[in-house]
């Protein structure tokens, strides 16, 4: 398991990749510097592909024995992903999660890494471009806020003596698709505020300073957007399984609550059954 310097040394170096990289690019691109994947909500951009090069560049020149898995190179050849479950130690990256938000002008993405041993994540960090502060965590160790050089414990739960009427919690229902849509909405309905940002690292911030109660992720649930946050998030008090009770597991796909306790979770994935 690697150590807090260890880890304060991988932030340094999505700090790097963000300077060089990502902010020097931001509400600078141009048409051909972005490309649609699957969908037109589903984007890659120069500055995805830079980062992910320049921060896997360090990470095998430090750690060349370790198997790296990047977003945008895993979208090309998934045959890496398959080594994860062996890998005695493996990188994990999203180079921009919030690709969308960064295409488009919007302050809400970040860079996030995850370390991992025999498939299980040690480790993470989720790192904000715009501010150069970054949410990290190594397991059994706690979750912390690095603001300004300086770490502040995180603790999920600041909303937990409020009904779930007057929370305010994020949950992409709007992706919801068939028979699944009406029940989304109506558990939607039995909820207080609900947001939809469209970026992992910003839904994975709000839930850990507790200023959201819950968070829904649905869909295919890619380990690039999930390994670091969901540390972070059990290291900070929070509870995370999906909706039927399952662990989460690298690309399965379905629901994702991630919720400020164990009461908060139970509850919020009453309204589904």
């Amino acid at each position: 398991m690697l150590n807090s310097e260890q880890l304060h040394q991988l932030a340094d170096i999505c700090r790097q990749a963000a300077d060089t990289e990502i902010m020097l690019r931001f509400r600078k691109l141009v048409s051909e510097q972005v490309e649609e994947k699957q969908n037109h909500h589903d984007l890659v951009t120069v500055a995805d592909q830079a980062a992910e090069t320049f921060i896997l560049n360090k990470l095998r020149a430090l750690y060349p024995d370790a198997l790296l898995i990047g977003e945008e190179s895993v979208y090309q050849d998934p045959t890496a992903l398959s080594q994860f479950n062996n890998a005695a130690l493996s990188f994990v990256l999203d180079p921009i999660d919030g690709t969308w938000h960064y295409a488009n002008g919007s302050v809400n993405f970040g860079v996030m890494l995850s370390v991992a041993s025999y498939g299980e994540v040690v480790a993470g960090i989720i790192f904000e471009p715009v501010s150069g502060d970054y949410m990290w965590a190594i397991k059994g160790q706690g979750a912390f806020d690095r603001v300004d050089g300086q770490d502040r414990p995180l603790q999920a739960g600041k909303q937990s003596s409020l009904p779930l009427s007057e929370t305010m919690g994020c949950f992409s229902f709007g992706v919801s698709k068939g028979a699944d849509k009406p029940r989304a909405l109506q558990a939607v309905m039995q909820m207080g505020r609900v947001m939809d940002y469209r970026c992992a690292a910003a839904e994975y911030r709000l839930l850990n300073t507790g200023a959201t109660a819950f968070v829904i992720f649905q869909g295919t649930l890619n380990l690039w957007d999930h390994g670091a946050g969901l540390l972070i998030s059990k290291e900070a008090g929070a509870v995370a399984r999906m909706l039927d009770g399952a662990d989460y597991s690298p690309q399965v796909t379905g629901k994702l609550l991630v919720a400020e306790s164990e009461a908060r979770w139970s509850e919020v994935a009453a309204l589904f059954t």
